[in-house]
């Protein structure tokens, strides 16, 4: 175990370490899905969205999904009522990120099949 493993165990209680990487993921989620969201509703320049990383942001979800599953379960074992709560909410909003995603990429398959 290196010291920076160490220091994060120091500051941060059991299972929050998965909880903020969910939550540092989801941010980048919301950042990219922001960028499409403008391409695909304002500016209608439906070239500049993530197309060819779809795959990828996809994957990237499902995993900050598991940590922010796997943190709420050590969030329960603690008896700290928001940790629980912050634990949970993380984990519902990177699900409702997830089929925000999936919900604009089948909006934006129709310009997909006509252009590529």
């Amino acid at each position: 175990m290196r010291w920076r493993d160490r220091m994060a165990v120091l500051f941060f209680p059991p299972g929050v370490m998965l909880t903020v990487a969910a939550m540092m993921l989801f941010f980048i989620h919301l950042c990219v899905f922001a960028n499409d969201v403008h391409h695909f509703c304002v500016t209608h320049h439906y070239d500049r969205m993530s197309f060819r990383y779809t795959v990828v942001l996809m994957f990237s979800q499902v995993i900050s999904i598991c940590w922010a599953a796997m943190g709420s379960l050590y969030a329960e074992m603690i008896d700290v009522k928001f940790l629980r709560c912050f634990s949970l909410t993380i984990l519902m909003l990177n699900g409702a990120m997830f089929f925000n995603r999936l919900s604009l990429e089948f909006m934006a398959l129709q310009y997909r099949e006509e252009n590529h």
